[in-house]
């Protein structure tokens, strides 16, 4: 719920606040891949009120994602939240706002069984994550891409990096949890391996 919290807070505080220890490193990294800032542009963001509406990506065989898209020019950046945080956090907001000023295409969307999308969340999994990436890349995005990976997301950007190489062109890790995933699953002791192995084999048909 914090994550939640932190969105609604978002919503309409001025980014004066926090954006030097929200996007700064960003701002850094992204400088060097993207046009860099006129002269005369303020440091801090405008604010964070978004008056774009909620798109809805179908999807035939999945559930439906919901999106907001700034059309801009290229690369286009797309944001990849953490685990179970939405397209309207702080760090989504900041980004689109800094793409807005240099005139970049953008997109940030939410995971299914997340924020707006369809889904239910206990039925979710990494890789149908995965898969909401790769239907933004490709049912959405124009042209070359720049992934942005918050926390989880930085291990989906990679997937979706190896999966598109086409048209992923760089990729910028916020806290990145790369290897996040495969140390915990790696810690696990035997006896839960073994205890899944049964609770899982009578289901398989």
């Amino acid at each position: 719920m914090a994550g939640v919290g932190m969105a609604a807070l978002g919503a309409w505080v001025p980014c004066r606040r926090w954006n030097k220890a929200a996007v700064f490193g960003f701002r850094r990294g992204v400088t060097a891949l993207l046009a860099r800032k006129p002269k005369g542009t303020p440091l801090w963001l405008p604010a964070c009120r978004q008056k774009t509406s909620v798109s809805f990506l179908s999807r035939p065989d999945l559930p439906n994602l919901a999106y907001k898209k700034l059309k801009g020019k290229s690369p286009g950046v797309i944001f990849i939240p953490g685990y179970i945080s939405n397209m309207n956090g702080t760090k989504a907001l900041a980004i689109e706002e800094f793409c807005k000023s240099l005139g970049h295409a953008y997109i940030r969307f939410d995971y299914s069984g997340v924020g707006n999308s369809d889904g239910n969340l206990q039925e979710c999994t990494v890789g149908r994550w995965r898969k909401d990436v790769l239907s933004i890349i490709d049912d959405l995005a124009e042209g070359p891409q720049i992934l942005v990976g918050s926390s989880l997301g930085g291990w989906l950007m990679f997937h979706a990096a190896i999966a598109r190489p086409q048209k992923v062109v760089a990729l910028i890790g916020v806290a990145a949890a790369v290897d996040g995933l495969v140390t915990q699953f790696g810690q696990l002791p035997v006896e839960t391996f073994l205890l899944s192995s049964r609770l899982i084999k009578p289901t398989i048909q």
